[in-house]
């Protein structure tokens, strides 16, 4: 080795260790050092590589291949590596794995000038492959480059963004989105640092913008994935504003176009959880009218956008939009029909349940049988709707396939529909009057309910129907804490809930005498019921609850809710329900009040057929109270033979209902027998002792200044 080639390589290695200790400042000496021993080599291969014998050709050739590649490192900050430059060191690589070929081949001829030219060669094609073929994401390499630059220059920030979205990648997989966004955000500063914020070259870096959108999409998807719906949209919106921002300029404008189409239907999810529906509109108009700019055609994503904004007008009690938008998801569904079966499924259930709550059960039923034709009788799902629409026709019938509906979740192990079908079935068991056996099924549910993911919201449904079923056996008292307790569970935002809490709330009220503000309730539930986009037969709970706690009030707006009632059940030419029957007896009531006892009579007949029609004969409450207010009646009439008549029936009712539990309709009856016995018999001795019996059941129910327990009195005295 010549002593002026030793001179450079160690002043090279000096000034790299200078690189590595002190950073750039011996960076210009390093490269001007390694450029001139480059030259050197090229220019005067035959002086440096000197050998024992005469090929200068040979010695010429390895000076030029390894002072070319040697003299790539002097453009090492040149960035990115030109391919110019990759193949300069690959023609030193492959000459390295030749001269290794003649070693291996003929290890004890090979000249020992060979060797010095070997080893310089893999030496330098080690050192220029490691600048020439590392990644910017290595992060060796990257670091050594930092040494080399200055601070804040230009290719600093360039790689120093690189070393950032290196980091947010890291947080990215470890789903530290938070962190992950910190270190987008620095990618970005450093990225407009490097193009000197120049606007026109944004675009040279636009990949750290779609980095920080994607982690706030990302960290959006957890907290929605968490029903944190309120920090879930803070960071959808931060993604669009990343996303539409003017300062990105993307390099593919479509794929940006699908992100943002894309992050507004995140928008569009997370406002229907949140319920505000005035954005939920303005996102799906969004996503409706630029469908096409991402899609070429509609296909099974605008099924999904679809069948979310069904949901959404379900909610909202949009029934008829909600079935339009059913029946147009069936159409894109219908291009694939053989891959969609399960969406055809959910698509057909969302029918079923528009139907059933717009009361159009013969359309329920086509849409079951489409349902049964891609699946079984077995299956868990048809059972449960199965059972949804013979509660509407007969309910002897729904309560053989409530039970097997929970017998077959049971076996699926699916909690939550386990839960929801316990509940159906515990609704039957007291449209059935099957009392006793509620008591053992609500204990079933109850525990249910632990097991459950949302419990506190779960938990509402089961106090409301608590609340239910104190209010059918008299417990007014318990039946109003059950019923406050689900209206302030808070979990509880669904308007059509609770107002139907607070109409039952104040029936109680009127039962235990206790005063509310009723001209606001009124206003309130009539503004409400107005917001339908029409009445359904099953809406019309409202209008009976709101009619009868106007009984004695409100005469004039309790019929008219009454007849809306009985008219509506008309217009979709439905004969048999509950509902007919509470609105007839609700009508008749109101004239008895006005003393018009031949139409009052009349109504009550037909109060009692609609009621018999539905639950069969003597079974109900609602009969049991229809035939007490009969029995009144005729005490006014003075038919007391037929007065008593009514009363048996109505005692054989609240048998067939309670067995031989007492209850405050004892009370009730043992006044009434009273009053017939005072009334047909003049026998005071009996009568009273009737009216001590109603007394001492009554205190078990109502206060001392009850109006009951004071007209009891009254009577007695």
């Amino acid at each position: 080795m010549k002593k002026s080639e030793k001179i450079l390589i160690i002043v090279i290695l000096f000034l790299f260790l200078g690189v590595l200790v002190f950073g750039h400042h011996f960076t210009t000496p390093l490269l001007i050092s390694t450029f001139i021993l480059s030259i050197c080599y090229i220019l005067g291969g035959f002086y440096f590589l000197n050998y024992q014998n005469d090929k200068d050709k040979l010695k010429i050739l390895a000076g030029i291949i390894i002072g070319s590649a040697l003299g790539v490192f002097t453009f090492t900050l040149w960035l990115p590596v030109s391919i110019f430059r990759k193949i300069l060191v690959s023609i030193n690589i492959i000459f390295s794995i030749i001269l290794i070929g003649l070693w291996i081949y003929n290890k004890n001829n090979f000249n020992k000038n060979f060797k010095h030219i070997f080893f310089r060669s893999v030496v330098i094609a080690v050192f220029t492959s490691f600048f020439s073929f590392s990644s910017i994401h290595f992060n060796t390499y990257r670091d050594f480059l930092l040494r080399m630059l200055k601070p804040d220059s230009s290719l600093s920030n360039n790689l120093l963004m690189f070393e950032k979205i290196d980091e947010y990648e890291d947080f990215m997989n470890l789903k530290k989105y938070d962190l992950a966004i910190v270190k987008a955000n620095e990618a970005i500063i450093y990225g407009k640092k490097w193009r000197d914020y120049d606007t026109l070259y944004y675009q040279d870096f636009s990949g750290a913008y779609e980095f920080l959108s994607d982690a706030y999409i990302d960290y959006g998807d957890e907290f929605f994935n968490k029903n944190d719906f309120k920090d879930a949209l803070s960071n959808y919106i931060k993604a669009d504003s990343i996303l539409t921002h003017k300062e990105f300029k993307p390099k593919y404008v479509e794929s940006t176009e699908g992100d943002i189409y894309w992050n507004r239907y995140n928008l569009l999810l997370t406002y229907n959880k949140l319920l505000d529906y005035d954005a939920y509109d303005s996102e799906l108009d969004y996503l409706v009218d630029n469908y096409l700019k991402v899609k070429d055609s509609f296909d099974i994503d605008y099924h999904y956008i679809l069948e979310s904004a069904s949901n959404n007008y379900y909610t909202r009690s949009y029934y008829s939009d909600a079935i339009v938008l059913n029946k147009s998801s069936l159409t894109i569904l219908n291009q694939d029909s053989i891959n969609n079966i399960n969406l055809f499924k959910s698509t057909y259930v969302r029918l079923i349940k528009n139907y059933l709550i717009t009361d159009s059960t013969e359309l329920a039923k086509t849409y079951l049988k489409k349902y049964e034709k891609i699946t079984s009788n077995n299956d868990c799902q048809y059972l449960f709707y199965k059972t949804r629409i013979l509660q509407k026709e007969n309910i002897k019938e729904a309560l053989e396939f409530a039970e097997k509906t929970c017998i077959c979740f049971e076996q699926e192990n699916k909690i939550l529909s386990l839960f929801f079908s316990n509940l159906l079935l515990l609704t039957l068991e007291l449209e059935n009057s099957n009392y006793k056996n509620f008591e053992k099924q609500i204990k079933i549910t109850q525990d249910l309910v632990s097991q459950t993911d949302n419990k506190s919201y779960n938990q509402s449904f089961i106090d409301e129907i608590l609340g239910y079923y104190n209010f059918i056996k008299g417990n007014y008292i318990d039946s109003k804490k059950y019923y406050v307790k689900a209206l302030n569970n808070p979990k509880n935002n669904e308007e059509v809930r609770n107002n139907s809490i607070e109409l039952k709330i104040a029936q109680i009220n009127d039962e235990l005498d206790i005063n509310y503000d009723r001209s606001n309730l009124n206003l309130k539930i009539i503004k409400f019921l107005s917001e339908f986009e029409s009445n359904y037969p099953g809406t019309t709970t409202f209008h009976n609850d709101l009619g009868n706690i106007n009984i004695g009030f409100n005469t004039k707006l309790s019929d008219s809710v009454f007849k809306v009632t009985i008219e509506c059940y008309k217009n979709f030419g439905i004969s048999k329900s509950s509902n007919l029957g509470v609105a007839y007896n609700g009508l008749a009531t109101n004239q008895f009040h006005r003393k018009n006892y031949k139409k009052a009579d009349s109504l009550y007949t037909i109060a009692l057929k609609k009621l018999n029609e539905f639950y069969g004969k003597q079974q109900n409450v609602n009969q049991l109270i229809c035939y007490s207010n009969i029995v009144e009646l005729k005490l006014n009439e003075e038919k007391y033979d037929l007065g008593l008549d009514f009363l048996n029936k109505a005692r054989l009712t609240k048998i067939n209902c309670f067995n031989k539990e007492v209850t405050i309709y004892d009370a009730f009856l043992l006044n009434l027998e009273g009053d017939l016995i005072k009334g047909s018999t003049k026998d005071i001795s009996l009568s009273t002792e009737k009216y001590n019996q109603a007394l001492n059941i009554a205190k078990n129910y109502f206060d001392d200044n009850h109006r009951f327990i004071k007209k009891l009195k009254n009577k007695i005295e």
